[in-house]
C-alpha cells in the first residue's frame, strides 16, 4: 500500500486497492492546489490550464530531429485569447471559468509567452505537460565571483556576460540534454533572458532608474522592460492565486451524468463491490 505523505490514502472501492497520489483530486475539483504544491517552501511549483490541439499529438511525437521536438510540442498549445480557440473550447463543453483560467494560466506565460520553460526529456516523446525553467543560480554565482565582467562602458554595452554562460556550474550541454533535446542555443536564450531580468532589478535597486544601457541589455537578451517586470513579479513575488490558477470542477454535473463512486464508500466493509481488477 502506497500512501500520500499527507496521510490521505485514496481507497478505490471498485478495485479494492489503496492507490498512490491522485494529485489531490478532491482539492483540485474545488479549484485548490494539491497539498504538496500548496505547501512547497521554495514556492517553485506553479499549476495552470493549457488548451492544446490533440490532433497534433502524432506529428509532434514523430519528429525525427530531437532538437525540433520542443517546438513541435509547444506548437500544440493554443492561444486562449484567440476567438476561434475560445469558440472551439465552448463547442467542446468548456465554460467561461475554464477559459478564463487558461487565459490567466502562469504555465501559459512561462511556456508560450515568455518561452523560458521547457519539457523534460522531449526525446522520450511522451509529451507530458510538465515544464521546467533551467536554473540560473550557478551562472549568477560565477558572475558575482568576478569570473565574468559586469562593467558596462559609457560608449557601448559590454555583453561579455552573455557569452560566458558556458562557465556555469551546470554545463549548457547537460541542461540541453535534459530540456531541449540537445538544442544548446535554446537553453542559452532562456538564461540570457533571465540574466537580463536579474541585471534590470539590480540596476533599479542600486541606481534607482532604468537607463538606456539597461534597455539595450534587455533588447539584446530578447525581452523588454514590460516583459522583464512581468517575469520578475511571477517568479519572485507571486501570490498563491498567481501560482495556482485552477478552475473548479463541476462535480454536480458528473454526479448527475454518472453514478457517484463515493456512494460505495463504507457500504461493504472489507468486501468489494466487484472482483478486484488486477493491473487496472
Amino acid at each position: 500500500v502506497s500512501a500520500c505523505p499527507y496521510k490521505k490514502v485514496y481507497y478505490n472501492w471498485s478495485t479494492g486497492k489503496s492507490e498512490k497520489c491522485i494529485l489531490c483530486f478532491p482539492r483540485m475539483e474545488t479549484g485548490q492546489a494539491p497539498a504538496c504544491a500548496h505547501s512547497c517552501v521554495g514556492r517553485i511549483r506553479y499549476m495552470g490550464l493549457l488548451l492544446y490541439d490533440a490532433d497534433r499529438i502524432p506529428s509532434a511525437a514523430q519528429g525525427e530531429d530531437p532538437a525540433d521536438l520542443v517546438d513541435a510540442q509547444l506548437d500544440m498549445i493554443l492561444d486562449p485569447f484567440d476567438p476561434a480557440v475560445i469558440a472551439g473550447a465552448k463547442a467542446e463543453g468548456m465554460d467561461d471559468a475554464w477559459i478564463r483560467c487558461a487565459q490567466n494560466s502562469p504555465i501559459y506565460k512561462f511556456v508560450k509567452e515568455w518561452r523560458i520553460a521547457l519539457p523534460l526529456h522531449p526525446e522520450y516523446r511522451t509529451l507530458a505537460m510538465m515544464f521546467y525553467v533551467p536554473p540560473l543560480s550557478p551562472v549568477v554565482s560565477t558572475i558575482e565571483n568576478g569570473l565574468v565582467k559586469l562593467d558596462v562602458g559609457d560608449e557601448q554595452v559590454d555583453f561579455e556576460m552573455f557569452y560566458n554562460l558556458d562557465k556555469a556550474r551546470l554545463p549548457i550541454q547537460y541542461l540541453a540534454n535534459l530540456f531541449s533535446g540537445g538544442n544548446e542555443e535554446m537553453i542559452r536564450v532562456i538564461l540570457r533572458k533571465m540574466l537580463a531580468v536579474r541585471m534590470l532589478k539590480r540596476r533599479q535597486s542600486v541606481e534607482g532608474e532604468v537607463d538606456e544601457q539597461t534597455e539595450r541589455v534587455l533588447e539584446f537578451a530578447g525581452t523588454d522592460l514590460e516583459e522583464a517586470e512581468a517575469m520578475y513579479r511571477l517568479t519572485t513575488i507571486p501570490t498563491l492565486d498567481d501560482r495556482f490558477v485552477l478552475p473548479p470542477y463541476h462535480r454536480e454535473m458528473a454526479i448527475e451524468a454518472w453514478e457517484d463512486p463515493l456512494d460505495h464508500k463504507g457500504e461493504t466493509g472489507l468486501g468489494y463491490v466487484q472482483i478486484p481488477i488486477r493491473g487496472a
